[in-house]
């Protein structure tokens, strides 16, 4: 997990390696794509399925 972080390879975590990782997840969440996570959303990432798909 370390490695994927640690996007410049320096051994090290940025700030700004984290902080970009923190807003990818918040997007891939994000999924009508209004800037704010409700449960549904949450729940949807975590179990791997799409609020738009059909039953």
């Amino acid at each position: 997990m370390f490695a994927l972080l640690d996007t410049d390879g320096d051994g090290a975590l940025s700030e700004n390696e984290v902080q970009d990782t923190v807003a990818r997840i918040f997007n891939a969440m994000d999924q009508n794509g209004d800037g704010k996570i409700d449960l549904d959303e949450i729940q949807a990432f975590l179990h791997g399925s799409s609020t738009d798909e059909m039953p």
